[in-house]
């Protein structure tokens, strides 16, 4: 059964003063080397360090693999999938729209000054 996260943390830190090791990360099996992982760390591999020592192993589960998130870039918005930036891609869109709008008003301004100038220019008589 999961313990709570808050719970978890403060027995980790408790452990920590008083010298102990701590792990934390998602349990795998298999590792790259066929044993089981924790996090990045091929238990495997490490509890070798230990053979023949007597120890104390705290297991504290926190619950199920939390879901992979993935970070845009540039913006800093967290998805849940990789995937294009849905807030840059509103952005993009909005700034589009925006230089449209002022490609527009140029564009009639420009048309504006022509007819003034045109009316300037009237055929001497």
């Amino acid at each position: 059964m999961p313990i709570d996260p808050a719970n978890a943390g403060e027995l980790a830190n408790i452990a920590r003063e008083v010298g102990a090791e701590v792990l934390e990360g998602t349990l795998r099996y298999p590792s790259e080397s066929g044993s089981w992982q924790l996090g990045d760390v091929d238990l495997g591999k490490y509890l070798d360090r230990y053979r023949d020592q007597r120890l104390v192993l705290i297991l504290a589960p926190l619950g199920g693999v939390e879901k992979e998130t993935f970070t845009c870039g540039v913006c800093g918005f967290v998805m849940g999938e990789l995937q294009e930036c849905p807030r840059c891609k509103l952005a993009v869109e909005d700034a589009a729209r925006e230089v449209e709008r002022r490609v527009q008003e140029l564009e009639q301004l420009f048309e504006d000054i022509e007819e003034y100038l045109e009316w300037g220019e009237k055929p001497e008589e």
